[in-house]
């Protein structure tokens, strides 16, 4: 079974998939004992451990998916939350508890690891702060590659949305890449804006903003699904929430900056683009297309706007300070 997620289609984004458990409880125990043996995709996994009311089932629910409009609630998907107990808010408590004393412990305790730890060595060299993080991200996809570490990568760098296996997955899903394309373009977009922004806001105030946006964007790609009433029976792993933030950071404190899709230019520059992203990422999430984690990216987005705007007022108040200086 755990080959079965190395399977997954590479994308740009942060990807989302069938999880395990969803497949073990709609599996028969003879397949759920056969862990060893490669499938083709997630689905092919479906449709060899179906019995009649399984097949129905995923019946019921395409025809219904055809007739409906894509903005509209699925029954058929409330009914499989409720039957597997996926949908009950009671499950969001502990990852908003993580969540939350996270993000306080992060914002307090990054600044004294800057200045009086080895760890201030990055004062002085920003960039390698950047390169640290491609760097984690780089190992954590290569211990996908270990077989021996799969229980390891399958505890804490995936987010199994029904069935969150540690805390500690909300963060560490985002760092966490099964495929090499998916690294390596979250990774050309993450250092194209990171560089320039971990210079201008400092190691400090860049890895509390990194950290927390990780942490809130997987929050967020289990918060929104339960309001919009999406299936819970999928995973999601990926840089990109937390890269979005970054994004959307530097769009709003740079928003005339001149950016690119594949070496073109965007009309209006950096935050014209940030907003179409954004305008992409909720409509993903309402009409549900393709393997995005939409959830996440709107996530992150939101966090990187609300960063900007803390920063850009910070900053226009230390100008007016400075200036009642020189007036004195």
């Amino acid at each position: 079974m755990f080959q079965s997620l190395r399977l997954m289609r590479p994308s740009l984004g942060r990807n989302y998939l069938f999880s395990n458990s969803s497949l073990l409880s709609l599996a028969p125990k003879n397949i759920r004992q056969a862990k060893n043996v490669l499938f083709n995709s997630n689905v092919q996994i479906l449709q060899s451990s179906m019995n009649p009311w399984q097949r129905n089932f995923l019946k019921q629910f395409m025809n219904q998916r055809m007739k409906q409009s894509p903005l509209s609630r699925s029954p058929t998907w409330k009914s499989y939350n409720l039957y597997y107990n996926r949908s009950s808010w009671d499950k969001l408590k502990k990852p908003l508890l993580f969540t939350v004393a996270f993000c306080v412990g992060t914002t307090l305790l990054t600044p004294y690891l800057y200045n009086y730890t080895p760890l201030s060595v990055l004062k002085q060299h920003p960039q390698a702060l950047v390169w640290s993080i491609i760097a984690i991200n780089g190992a954590v996809f290569l211990m996908w590659r270990v077989p021996q570490l799969q229980r390891f990568t399958m505890r804490y760098a995936i987010l199994l949305k029904d069935n969150i296996q540690s805390p500690w997955t909300l963060l560490w899903s985002a760092f966490s890449h099964q495929s090499f394309a998916h690294f390596f373009i979250n990774m050309l977009c993450f250092q194209s804006f990171a560089v320039s922004l971990v210079g201008i806001l400092g190691v400090s105030n860049f890895t509390i903003m990194y950290l927390n946006a990780a942490v809130l964007s997987s929050f967020a790609s289990l918060a929104i699904p339960m309001v919009l009433g999406s299936s819970l029976a999928v995973a999601s792993l990926g840089a990109s929430g937390a890269i979005f933030s970054v994004f959307g950071c530097f769009s709003y404190l740079f928003p005339a900056s001149p950016v690119g899709i594949f070496f073109i230019p965007v009309p209006g520059g950096a935050w014209v683009l940030f907003l179409g992203t954004m305008l992409w990422n909720a409509a993903g999430c309402a009409l549900r297309w393709g393997t995005f984690d939409y959830a996440a990216h709107l996530g992150g987005s939101l966090v990187g706007i609300a960063y900007g705007y803390y920063f850009n007022k910070k900053r226009k108040e230390q100008i007016r300070r400075r200036r009642l200086v020189l007036d004195f």
